[in-house]
């Protein structure tokens, strides 16, 4: 009797817990095609969709996060905030989840300038947990990854630095004198001597050749008092530029191109012995090669070095550098509306798409043991620099601060990472030392 009479409730339970799962699973489907879209850059397809959704089911936590990641997408900076809060309340059994709506609310309110209550956020995410990958994201999003120093100092505006090859000093392109000169430091930021000396000229973008004593380097003429840190030129536009070959010791000066369209941002080879460059002097921004092996620094003239032309596209294509076996160069196009970065052997052949991405990226670099890219990337409104492995993958940011950081460039010894930032209003030169990751201890005083 009794087995007969719970029966029904049995049968009653089963069905109710069917309907539920088939909602669930419905829902989930439709989360995810929202989710989708959202993904493909339809924020307001997605904003439509995910407030009727809301309507039917407004404790889910998933939809809200969903629909402040949208709000942001659109710019609605104060939906954003109130969907994302509450996505993690109702997130309050799930940790994981939890966490991930909380860092999209410090993301949003740093987007949007408010610092104070991005770190009162973080704070309660560094305070629940010890998961080290956690404690990175929060890194940095809040500053550095690494221990860094500033270089330069004033008023005036420092850009375009590079190691020597014996890593002991740094040159690089200040506007101290009111004009772009260069000059060489060592590595506590200390002036070691100034070495160009052109009133009328901006030089930048040094790089030393086989011997040390050489800087290879680009000369523009001056046109305003005002210093233009380039971080991706465009050959709709024009550049008046050459290079110069200076010894830093004797200050004898050779040309090497003269100045005329855009010869920009020299880059020379590990062996020191090529230069690879960007110029539009074909009517569009191209990829060229300089070959200096077996040429006499001291004598040479202008006639005796022939430029080839490495790329043949109809978009512009600069940001030139080496691999460390240098036979390969990466490089910035801007061939599918984004900067993108690519490489290509420096005989122009097999050419690849290196990271696809909805982002611009910019000044790249590779790393002595060619394990590294280091290169900037323009994301909500900011300029950061970032770090990924040479197969593409691990991504992961090393810069955040107020301004924008450009122009990284690793030491011979790929301990350190110069670079250049406006953080204190003027471009100036930092050092950040991957030998000194931040800890818990340091980030628990920055979120102070």
């Amino acid at each position: 009797m009794n087995i007969k009479s719970n029966c029904p409730s049995i049968v009653v339970y089963i069905l109710l817990s069917a309907v539920f799962m088939l909602g669930c699973q419905d829902n989930r489907s439709a989360l995810k095609e929202i989710e989708k879209q959202l993904a493909a850059g339809t924020p307001q397809v997605a904003v439509e969709g995910l407030e009727a959704f809301i309507e039917t089911a407004p404790e889910d936590p998933k939809a809200r996060l969903l629909l402040g990641k949208a709000y942001n997408a659109l710019g609605r900076y104060n939906d954003a905030v109130e969907q994302l809060q509450k996505a993690s309340q109702l997130y309050v059994a799930q940790p994981e989840e939890r966490t991930a709506a909380r860092f999209e609310l410090a993301r949003t309110y740093l987007r949007f300038g408010d610092r104070t209550s991005a770190f009162r956020v973080l704070r309660l995410i560094q305070r629940s947990t010890s998961d080290p990958e956690t404690l990175r994201e929060i890194i940095e999003l809040v500053g550095d990854s690494y221990r860094t120093k500033q270089l330069t100092h004033g008023d005036s505006d420092n850009y375009s630095p590079t190691f020597s090859p014996d890593g002991r000093q740094i040159a690089f392109s200040s506007f101290r004198a009111d004009n772009g000169e260069l000059y060489l430091m060592d590595l506590n930021g200390r002036l070691r001597q100034r070495v160009t000396y052109t009133t009328d000229f901006n030089d930048s973008s040094p790089a030393f050749l086989t011997t040390p004593n050489y800087l290879f380097y680009s000369s523009e003429p001056k046109s305003s008092r005002e210093v233009k840190v380039v971080i991706q030129s465009s050959g709709s536009t024009p550049i008046f530029a050459g290079f110069n070959l200076t010894h830093i010791h004797s200050k004898i000066t050779r040309q090497v191109l003269a100045v005329s369209f855009g010869a920009r941002v020299p880059r020379t080879s590990p062996a020191g012995n090529q230069v690879v460059y960007e110029s539009n002097a074909d009517g569009n921004l191209e990829l060229y090669l300089l070959n200096l092996d077996g040429v006499d620094l001291a004598k040479f003239t202008p006639e005796d070095i022939t430029p080839k032309r490495i790329t043949f596209n109809e978009t512009d294509d600069g940001s030139p550098t080496f691999f460390p076996d240098g036979k390969r160069i990466m490089f910035v196009s801007s061939r599918n509306d984004v900067n993108q970065l690519y490489t290509v052997d420096i005989d122009g052949q097999n050419e690849t798409h290196f990271n696809p991405s909805r982002y611009g990226c910019y000044n790249p670099t590779v790393s002595p043991d060619g394990q590294t890219i280091a290169y900037v990337s323009e994301r909500d409104d900011d300029w950061e620099i970032y770090l990924i492995d040479a197969d593409g993958k691990n991504e992961r940011r090393v810069t955040n601060g107020i301004g924008r950081s450009i122009q990284p460039a690793f030491s011979p010894d790929g301990r350190h990472l110069v670079f250049v930032s406006d953080r204190s209003d003027t471009f100036h030169i930092y050092l950040m030392s991957f030998d000194e990751p931040v800890t818990r201890e340091d980030l628990v005083k920055r979120l102070q």
